[in-house]
Parts: structure tokens; sequence; C-alpha cells
């Protein structure tokens, strides 16, 4: 460096050095990428304590204007938390078995030439961020909040346990989720009490198939290993819980037992009925699906059609909530409850097409199945490729979608969660915020 010259812009790679990928070549090929981009580069390692979040905010305050995340999606997460508000930019170097956080950017996975260049020149966009937070698993009171604006529902949910135990009869198991402490132990927050989430946080069946995987099947087979894990949780109990969405909502499938639904388009054949029957399908919907009725008469503007067993359904487009900070409040029975901020998963799987990391919003998914396996069939013909997912109103496979820029829940008993792929100790309550633009993370150009 000559005098007079400025110095050379810092990145700070902040590498996961238990991961196979994390090879010598690769970090090779990384450094060479960043020093032809004009950086000087340090390189910081994570632990099993210190998972990239700590490492991230010691490199913004050394100066660093580039942050590469290398590893799995859990040091994705852990490095976002730790730049999240900084405006400092995000690399990230996809070097784990799902990647998550790469399949929803858009990454080229395993084209390590290609990886590289992106994360040393790409283009950064702004991109959100969820915090997840959990109540301890004997908490039964109202989820507590920042605004203090109340509980996710304000009755007692139905179904839940009486003072001797009893439980009412929905399908589900009298004790709490007994996924065991995995050897790593539960994950931690990865800042303050709330844990950074990039793709998706899920309860109940997808916590199980997490918990399921077993290291060194995903070390043969990668993301494959996820398949043989969802095999063995196929008979896992069904959920009960009730769900709060503030900010927004999103199209819904309604289901009405022997009648249309209001708002029918104009291949209907039957008659509308009268103002109010949205609201008395909601109270009439059976407690044994996902599913309730979205929407009164008057706001519905959705097609009736018929599903194999003759009952009428109706897809149904809800309208806006008029006032922001509305909790919309449902009691719901589902197999797992997915919040998310991407939708697209390995195998390409794209569960919720119009999820995107951009919009300012949270996604949500119920689902549920009955029948047993005719059940989990019918949400396979929804969801598998070649084509993004699209959800019909079924008896076998219910899928419920909602969007807002918070999501509270409070299950009737003790769950297990999964954030990115990392597992939270069983809860009783969950709250998801999205942070709109938290991140400015480098994607193809």
């Amino acid at each position: 460096m000559t005098a007079g010259t400025d110095p050379a812009p810092v990145a700070a790679v902040v590498i996961n050095p238990a991961k196979p990928a994390a090879t010598r070549a690769i970090r090779q090929a990384l450094g060479d990428a960043l020093y032809e981009a004009g950086y000087r580069t340090v390189w910081l390692e994570t632990s099993a304590r210190e998972t990239g979040a700590t490492q991230a905010r010691l490199a913004v305050a050394s100066g660093a204007g580039l942050v590469v995340a290398a590893g799995g999606d859990g040091t994705v997460r852990s490095v976002a938390a730790g730049l999240a508000g900084t405006g400092v930019e995000l690399g990230v170097m996809p070097l784990g078995t799902a990647n998550l956080a790469a399949r929803n950017l858009g990454l080229p996975l395993r084209h390590w030439e290609a990886l590289t260049h992106i994360a040393a020149v790409g283009r950064a966009t702004p991109t959100d961020l969820l915090w997840v937070r959990t109540e301890p698993a004997g908490h039964t009171g109202p989820l507590t909040a920042a605004d203090d604006s109340g509980p996710v529902g304000a009755a007692p949910p139905r179904g839940a346990a009486s003072a001797d135990g009893a439980r009412g009869g929905h399908g589900y198991g009298g004790h709490g989720d007994e996924i065991p402490e995995p050897p790593q132990g539960w994950a931690r927050p990865t800042l303050g009490g709330e844990h950074a989430c990039l793709v998706v946080a899920g309860i109940g069946f997808d916590a199980g198939l997490v918990a399921s995987t077993r290291p060194a099947l995903k070390a043969r087979l990668s993301w494959g290993a996820y398949g043989l894990a969802a095999l063995e949780n196929l008979g896992r109990r069904r959920m009960g819980l009730v769900l709060g969405v503030t900010g927004g909502t999103m199209a819904a499938v309604a289901e009405v037992a022997g009648r249309p639904v209001a708002g029918a388009g104009p291949d209907a054949s039957a008659e509308a009925p009268a103002a109010g029957a949205g609201r008395a399908a909601r109270e009439d919907a059976t407690a044994g699906t996902a599913v309730a009725g979205t929407a009164d008469a008057g706001d519905a503007r959705g097609s009736v059609g018929a599903d194999d067993s003759g009952r009428l359904v109706c897809l149904v487009p809800e309208a806006t909530p008029a006032f922001p900070g509305v909790v919309r409040t449902e009691r719901l029975t589902a197999r797992t409850l997915l919040i998310a901020n991407g939708g697209k998963l390995p195998a390409g799987i794209t569960l919720l097409p119009d999820a995107r990391l951009d919009d300012g919003l949270l996604d949500v998914a119920a689902i549920d199945t009955v029948r047993g396996l005719w059940g989990w069939a019918s949400l396979a013909r929804q969801v598998l490729p070649p084509r993004p997912a699209s959800y019909s109103a079924g008896r076998a496979a219910q899928v419920l979608l909602r969007r807002g820029r918070e999501v509270r829940v409070l299950l009737d008993l003790p769950t297990a969660v999964e954030i990115d792929g990392d597992l939270v100790a069983p809860t009783r309550g969950v709250r998801v915020r999205v942070q709109p633009g938290a991140l400015r993370v480098r994607r193809p150009a």
C-alpha cells in the first residue's frame, strides 16, 4: 500500500469449523474472491457457545463493511442477529445440509465459484428478519409482550386440561412433547430473550422431523435424511392451539357443511346464504380440522366447488383488517404450524409460494391431516414438485394460510419448536415478530 491511499475495506468471515464442507479449499476460494474484490479479510470461527452473533457484532465494532456467514442455517441466522439494523452487508456461504437461507435467497448451492463471487461482489438487498420468543414450558397465562396488547385468546382453549388433568378428544395426546434434549442442548436465544430466524420457525411435526434427523445420515444423504425423518414422524400427535395474527391476513380456505359460502363466482350452482353465514361456518367448523371459516358473507370474494366427499367449499380472500393493531384470534387443531419468512424447502418444494424475504410480512401455515397415510398422501399431492404448492379444501389434508406482522401462539400442551433447523425447548407460548429490512444480504445480480 502506498502512502496517501485509503486502506482496503475489511471483510470478516464468520465460519463454522465443524462443518465438513469448511475445507481448506473452500476457505482459500472465498479468501481469494474477497481479495480480488479489494477486501482485507479477517477470519472468525464459531463455537458451540458462540454461534455467530457475538463474532458479527465484534466485526461491526471493528469497522467491517461486509460479514460473510460460512456455515449452516444456524450460523447464518446467528450472524444475521448480530448484523440486524447495522447496515453492514451480509454474504452467505452455505456449508450446511438444508441450507434454507441460501435456497430462499436464490443462491446456487454447491457451485462454489459462483457462491464466492456473490459473497464478494453480489448485490445487497433489504431482507427481513424474524424474532422468536418462547415462554417456559410450564407457562399457562397469556403471552407477554412489550406492547402489552393482551393475550392471544380471551378465553381458555377448548380441550385444555381441567384441574384433574382430563382433556377433550381432539385426537392429540394428553402429555407434552416427548422430544429429548439434543446432545448439544436446546438452542439459546440469539440476542436478549429472542431467537433470530431468517427462514422458518416450526412447531409440532416440523420440530419432530428436525429432532429425528440423524447427523450420520445427514453426512451421507444430505437433505435426504430429512425425508427419512419425516416418515418416522407421520404418527405424531396433533396439536390444539390458539393462533393470533396481527397486521394482515391472507387467502384461506373456508369449509361449510352441506351449503355453499357467500361470494361464489359465476360458476356457483347454489344460492349464497344469508349475511352472517360465513361467521356461522366458523362456528360450525369441526374440531378435527385446521381450517376455520374466514369471512362474513359481505366480504367473501371466492368461488364455490365440491371436494371429494361432496361437501361444498369456497376459497375466500380475506379483507385487510381495518386497524393494523387488531389481533385476529382462532382456535385450531393441526399437525404442524409454520411461521415463515421464506417458503422454499429442500427437494424443490415451495411450501409457501407467496412468502418473500423482503415484504415486511410473515406467512403462517397451519397444516392438518386425518385418515392416517391417506391424509399425508393428500398433502403430498398438494406440495410436491414440480409445481409450487397449491392448496385445496379436502377432508384428508387441510392447510390454513395467514399473513401478518406478528404472530402469537398459545399451545394446549408444551411442544418443541425448531428455528431454522435448531431445536428450542418445549413451550406453551410462542411470539414471532418481523423486523422489516433488518438486513442487507448479498444475492445474485
